[in-house]
């Protein structure tokens, strides 16, 4: 016997914003947030009973770097089995002391973090509630040319039984910015 979905439609609303891109990226032990946060898994909202400022941090980039984004995939198999994969990429300039050292704390193998992210488009995200992200690599170059960038670039990687989740109210979102 197949198994029956509530169908619902997508509308397409052509004032909606589609620019690319990423604004803010907030980075939490998963430990720190798992107490505060309660999650709807059937309307995808997130909400966040008290302010975790002393607890994350936030991530500086450069928006217009071309190369920081955020991917949620979820793939599903004829078996029944599914899987989402979350990927946030982002880019830091200049490979410098403490950029190096921000970086090493944050690819510690066994970590499990959770991400908030906006992107340019204005849309919100938290990313690595079921099981958390781990930084999957670090990536330094100096550049083979004037031309090219001094750069530092982080992945995130998770894998979660669900798409991102997202703030139920401006209030939510407030509440786990550092």
């Amino acid at each position: 016997m197949a198994c029956e979905v509530t169908l619902s439609g997508i509308t397409f609303d052509p004032c909606s914003i589609a620019t690319g891109g990423l604004k803010k990226l907030y980075l939490y032990n998963r430990s720190a947030v798992d107490t505060e946060i309660t999650v709807a898994t059937a309307t995808g909202l997130f909400t966040c009973s008290t302010n975790l400022v002393a607890t994350g941090v936030a991530l500086d980039f450069n928006t217009k770097d071309g190369f920081s984004n955020f991917t949620d995939v979820k793939t599903i198999n004829a078996n029944g089995s599914f899987e989402v994969v979350p990927t946030i990429q982002v880019e830091f300039g200049a490979m410098d002391a403490t950029t190096r050292t921000a970086l090493e704390k944050i690819a510690t193998p066994g970590a499990e973090l959770v991400a908030f992210v906006e992107t340019a488009a204005g849309t919100r995200h938290m990313v690595g509630w079921d099981f958390g992200l781990y930084a999957s690599s670090v990536d330094g170059a100096s550049g083979a040319a004037r031309a090219d960038k001094n750069r530092y670039q982080l992945t995130l990687t998770g894998s979660e039984n669900y798409l991102a989740y997202q703030p139920a109210t401006g209030t939510d979102w407030t509440n786990i910015i550092p």
